[in-house]
């Protein structure tokens, strides 16, 4: 028992040291420096775009074929009926708790994606069917642009005097024509590319992830990600690190503020809790490891941070209240699989190494997931 007990503090350390090392760094450095948040665009607000394009592209582009045709249809309802369970669990909870706070049904919404790199460090240390493994990474993977997506609606509605964290007007069905011409533009962009140079790719690539940015089209981004995949090895999962660590220093930044730790505690609590309530559902009929696997695996990382990042202008108090959140549903994902793993197995192999962001690392599982992907060409990595 001392031993797995152990074991448990060292995946805690492992998995939490460097971003909350970040955010340290970030807190001190907002002792001293403004960060204007203000509604209305600005370098803010073109920052948090494109941190969040870089971290949409490298969820989206992860997704990989099924194990069976079956379980396609568990995939959409994931990430659909899934998503929307979730949200609307985690907003029963803050709703019971914290009476008349309509605002926090966003921060609900927020929260209620998986973060894809975390899951993508724990594929492999997991006892893991390729079956369940394929379902958790797809869904992982494409939560995130449909999460997006709802907050900005959701904060539409809910938040006074808000046209949507990055819509740019109340019209959502422009603003789905824009998203769509930017699908038909990037699979016509592929069609040309895609048997040229490598460097020509990514320069098309940089394009495409900068108009997203700029217009914020990120489902459009997002499902182009599902073809448009160049030949970029492992510096596609660098890239989104770095965006990690850029989006958690500034994060930190914010935070200097001030902390709303009570209410981060009760989201992150509901956030884990319904990942085991719609995990148990959509696993029904899994081998038992496989469900407890899928129940346990909440994490929250760079979407969650990027989304509270997007939030801050219109709900002030995103940022006190999610990064708190994210902590708590990290450490009860560690702890929580480190009490669940079978005698032998160390919870400290699941998480990051040690000067790494969670889910740093792509492992063989996944990259080999990757190869079989949805672009025809598949990708290496």
């Amino acid at each position: 028992m001392r031993t797995r007990y152990r074991a448990v503090a060292v995946a805690l350390t492992r998995s939490l040291l460097l971003p909350l090392g970040v955010a340290a760094v970030g807190v001190l450095a907002g002792q001293w420096l403004t960060v204007d948040t203000g509604a209305g665009g600005g370098a803010y607000a073109y920052v948090t775009y494109a941190l969040l394009a870089v971290g949409l592209y490298g969820s989206a582009s992860g997704i990989s074929r099924p194990e069976q045709r079956a379980d396609v249809y568990r995939i959409v309802v994931a990430i659909t009926v899934g998503v929307a369970a979730k949200a609307a669990f985690i907003a029963a909870v803050l709703a019971l708790v914290f009476l008349r706070r309509p605002e926090y049904l966003v921060l609900a919404v927020a929260m209620a994606q998986i973060d894809p790199l975390s899951v993508s460090a724990m594929l492999d240390a997991h006892g893991m069917s390729p079956r369940a493994k394929s379902l958790l990474a797809a869904w992982a993977s494409f939560d995130d642009p449909v999460t997006t997506i709802l907050v900005v609606v959701i904060s539409s509605i809910v938040l006074d005097g808000a046209q949507g964290a990055g819509a740019g007007s109340a019209d959502y069905s422009v603003s789905l024509l824009l998203n769509l011409l930017l699908l038909l533009a990037a699979a016509a962009v592929w069609r040309v590319v895609r048997r040229r140079a490598r460097s020509v790719q990514v320069l098309a690539l940089a394009v495409l992830m900068g108009v997203a940015a700029w217009q914020f089209l990120m489902l459009g981004l997002a499902l182009s990600a599902l073809f448009f995949r160049p030949q970029l090895g492992r510096w596609i999962g660098r890239t989104t690190n770095a965006a990690f660590l850029v989006a958690t220093f500034l994060l930190g930044v914010l935070l200097a503020r001030g902390m709303s730790p009570g209410v981060g505690l009760v989201l992150g609590c509901a956030t884990f809790t319904a990942q085991i309530v719609v995990g148990a559902a959509l696993s029904w009929g899994f081998p038992a490891r496989d469900r407890l696997s899928l129940c346990l695996s909440q994490q929250n990382g760079i979407t969650a941070i990027i989304l509270a990042l997007l939030l801050e202008p219109l709900l002030p108090e995103a940022v006190a209240v999610i990064a708190p959140a994210i902590l708590v549903v990290n450490v009860l994902h560690v702890v929580a699989d480190a009490l669940a793993s079978p005698a032998g197995r160390s919870p400290s192999d699941a998480p990051a190494s040690a000067g790494e962001p969670p889910g740093a690392s792509r492992t063989a599982a996944l990259s080999a997931a990757k190869r079989d992907s949805l672009c025809p060409q598949g990708r290496t990595e």
